[in-house]
């Protein structure tokens, strides 16, 4: 009987240890890689802009109506206000600094915490309709194919996600995305401070200042069919490149140009009239370390939950049988030398 108990107790307890891995692969690795309840992030960006001076505009200043080569810093928050289960209800706050002039845009996302693409939000909550896009990250272990869309807040638009191959951002492998924006702008937050239409003479004198293919198009017989005021729509164009950590999903870093230029129908076609805004600016060389260091520290994390320590129990557990399997080996051979003494 005291033989066979050590066997009894080291089986038991290899058995509880490929249990506990087994939950670590299947459970714990699983919720490892969601979204965390508790995120809250900030990356800085710095580039420049090209600002539309409305009062100049208005009083048919066309030559200062823009200022261009503006410096600006831009701070990006992105944080999850709360969770319902694998739906994150995720707050995207995007600020622009122009010297003395602040420039906020303000989002809200459903996204799934595992795939992180847009989701059927909670009842009542008011959010971009991203629905099966991404918008503010990506996954853990990013495809590295074609295979994502993204949501423009901007033009409320859906457009293909393109990877482009990889790279080393802050000695982590990472995936490079592309990602090409051009569609209406219909976000109300962009559309509300820009004029809706602009007198008719005032269209007359950006006609000189217009490329060729929209120069030719505006005929003066063209300008004069239009009607007073001339009605303006708004085109959204815009470039994002990201570099994507391929464990973690963090993007270390990021290039990003935004150009809303005014439109107007002319001939039945959509005609680029100027310019009111761009910006393009990347992340800061200090939030471009802050994010490798995050990125490193949750590769780790991942690492260690996903692999070496199901790895590690698994192994222990197996020393633990051979060593039973030894022990009951011994205990019988000492059991049947002691019946041969006995006869």
């Amino acid at each position: 009987m005291s033989a066979r108990r050590p066997t009894i107790v080291l089986i038991t307890v290899a058995v509880i240890l490929t249990t506990a891995a087994a939950v670590l692969r299947l459970v714990v690795a699983p919720n490892a890689t969601k979204l965390p309840g508790d995120t809250d992030q900030t990356v800085h960006y710095a580039g420049e802009a090209t600002l539309l001076d409305s009062d100049a505009l208005r009083a048919g200043d066309t030559a200062h109506a823009l200022r261009s080569g503006v410096p600006i810093t831009v701070d990006r928050r992105v944080r999850v206000t709360s969770t319902h289960g694998d739906t994150a209800v995720l707050e995207d706050v995007l600020t622009v600094h122009a010297g003395e002039q602040s420039l906020p845009s303000s989002k809200t996302y459903a996204i799934d915490r595992g795939s992180r693409k847009g989701t059927s939000p909670p009842a009542s909550t008011p959010v971009e309709p991203s629905r099966g896009a991404l918008s503010a990250a990506f996954p853990p272990e990013a495809a590295q194919d074609d295979s994502y869309t993204y949501y423009d807040a901007t033009t409320r638009s859906i457009v293909p996600v393109r990877y482009t191959g990889t790279a080393q951002r802050e000695g982590r492998e990472v995936n490079v995305y592309e990602i090409k924006v051009s569609a209406p702008v219909k976000d109300p937050e962009t559309l509300e401070p820009l004029p809706s239409a602009l007198p008719k003479k005032l269209v007359a004198s950006l006609v000189p200042g217009l490329d060729s293919p929209a120069g030719a198009r505006v005929t003066p017989a063209a300008l004069s069919a239009l009607p007073d005021p001339v009605p303006l729509g708004y085109l959204g164009r815009s470039t994002l490149v990201a570099y994507v950590d391929q464990q973690t999903g963090i993007a270390i870093d990021q290039s990003v140009s935004r150009r809303v230029v005014a439109t107007t129908s002319v001939a039945g076609a959509q005609t680029p009239l100027m310019p009111v805004s761009a910006f393009s600016f990347e992340v800061t060389p200090e939030s471009v370390g802050d994010l490798g260091d995050r990125a490193a520290s949750a590769g780790l994390m991942l690492t260690l939950q996903t692999g070496i320590a199901p790895l590690a129990l698994t192994v222990v557990a197996a020393v633990l049988v051979l060593v039973a399997f030894r022990l009951g080996r011994v205990a019988g051979v000492a059991a049947s030398g002691g019946r041969g003494r006995g006869r």
